[in-house]
């Protein structure tokens, strides 16, 4: 007789399996574009620097709502430096 384990996962792993998915591949995207090793962290930090730039530049808005997003933006920056990306 076979022995069969089934193991069922929540809805938290099945979002977490998906997201390191995700990052795997952002991170293999960046390696190839850069042509050196980025990490699965440091791939998210260029994507959120990424997403901050695109809201930064392409975002129709009042002047506070503008220097906050651009605030966000350099904020992006400095913490893709501290991760060690040039």
């Amino acid at each position: 007789m076979k022995k069969e384990l089934s193991v069922s996962m929540t809805v938290g792993m099945k979002v977490r399996v998906f997201v390191q998915n995700v990052g795997m591949g952002l991170a293999s995207v960046y390696s190839t574009l850069l042509e050196e090793r980025i990490s699965v962290l440091q791939a998210w930090k260029i994507f959120h620097a990424t997403i901050a730039f695109a809201f930064a530049v392409f975002t129709v808005c009042s002047v506070f709502i503008h220097f906050v997003l651009v605030t966000w933006f350099l904020f992006t920056i400095w913490d893709c430096k501290r991760a060690g990306l040039k």
